[in-house]
């Protein structure tokens, strides 16, 4: 059994479960017919669950590289304020860093 198979059963016995719904987004992102089905868990994520804060990573690098940096950056600065409400200084860290990363790289392409 797959991995994306044995969380597809994992979440059909825990449909609301942010951690099976994150990991098996993280799957479908590997493969190379998923990246939908990771746009949409990612967005069920950040709807119903904003507190799971690696979704907000993860979620803005696949905008980030399918096109869509400003929903991507968007997403981060979004992150950064969940992030600060709940405490998360680590998870705030990483998505500074990354926002810090994406934009120091437009300001290059000016």
């Amino acid at each position: 059994m797959s991995k994306i198979a044995q969380l597809e059963a994992l979440l059909d016995e825990r449909p609301d479960d942010p951690f099976i719904i994150y990991a098996l987004a993280k799957e479908y992102q590997q493969q190379p017919a998923g990246t939908m089905q990771a746009l949409l868990m990612y967005e069920h994520l950040v709807n119903n669950h904003p507190t799971y804060m690696g979704t907000y990573y993860h979620y803005a690098r696949l905008l980030y590289s399918i096109g869509n940096q400003p929903e991507a950056i968007r997403l981060i600065h979004l992150g950064i304020e969940q992030g600060k409400q709940s405490g998360d200084h680590h998870a705030t860290s990483e998505l500074q860093g990354l926002l810090m990363q994406w934009t120091a790289g437009m300001e290059e392409d000016d």
